[in-house]
């Protein structure tokens, strides 16, 4: 023990010093209850933070899970607007194929109900679709005229089978010769053909031929066909309105074709050529 306090203890009174040791222990004890006081609300303090961690933590990992569903949603979303572009793409491209697919339907339909139809007593060609007359053509031949030896012979119906829009000199020709392909092409220039058929020619699967005023009447006597006699107007018109395939009906009567011989003044080698360039 250091001597000065040796000294005041052997000077002091006994009761002094249980009195000093009693305030030295009251003030020991005063600092560690304060300790313990602040160590307590320092405890409090942390229990706090770990709760407000914890919540902090699980608040943060709530929201990851917001994020990560809005980066899906997201996604998602970019996925299916790349899908309505290609399914609107797909639509309107099938609408556009419908639309073409309905054109086709409508044009085959309409070459399917559209037929001419001869009325001899009314001496008019009438343009049917169906059951409705959509127009009518007066013809210049009742009955009518077989020309350069043609038969005088139709059946009730023919069909068009062919379309010239001005009639070809000569047609063009194809056939096997030993086993190799001859071509013929059409001819230029005027012949028989050409000046007897002039415009708008339809062709049939008969003698039947429809076409407008001829070029040289004399050419046009001198071609094997049937006639009907028809203007320009009506030969035009019919041209575009009818389709190869079209029906043409006729009237079955006996007398409804007159035979008509070739004009005298006609050569024997023109009627040859008008023979094969039908």
């Amino acid at each position: 023990m250091h001597p000065s306090i040796e000294k005041l203890s052997d000077k002091a009174h006994p009761a002094l010093c249980g009195v000093i040791g009693l305030a030295v222990l009251a003030g020991a004890y005063g600092m560690i209850r304060s300790l313990q006081n602040r160590t307590a609300l320092f405890q409090m303090d942390l229990l706090q933070l770990l709760a407000t961690q914890e919540q902090s933590t699980l608040t943060m990992n709530h929201y990851l899970t917001l994020a990560d569903l809005k980066a899906q949603d997201v996604a998602q979303f970019k996925e299916g607007m790349a899908n309505l572009a290609q399914s609107n793409k797909a639509l309107f491209e099938t609408g556009l194929s419908l639309h073409e697919e309905k054109r086709l339907l409508e044009k085959q339909w309409d070459i399917l109900t559209t037929y001419l139809n001869l009325d001899a007593a009314l001496q008019r060609i009438f343009l049917m679709r169906g059951d409705q007359v959509l127009e009518s053509y007066f013809i210049g031949y009742v009955p009518l005229k077989a020309f350069a030896g043609a038969p005088a012979v139709l059946p009730r119906s023919v069909r068009i089978v062919s379309k010239e829009r001005f009639a070809h000199p000569e047609r063009g020709k194809s056939e096997v010769i030993n086993g190799k392909l001859q071509w013929d092409p059409p001819q230029v220039g005027s012949s028989v053909r050409s000046n007897a058929l002039g415009e708008y020619v339809l062709f049939t699967n008969s003698r039947l031929i429809l076409h407008g005023p001829p070029n040289n009447p004399v050419d046009h006597e001198s071609f094997p066909h049937i006639c009907l006699g028809l203007s320009r107007e009506a030969a035009q018109n019919l041209y575009r309105h009818s389709f190869i395939g079209s029906k043409l009906l006729l009237p079955g009567s006996p007398d409804a074709v007159m035979p008509v011989a070739a004009p005298a003044e006609a050569s024997s080698d023109t009627a040859a050529a008008a023979s094969r360039g039908n």
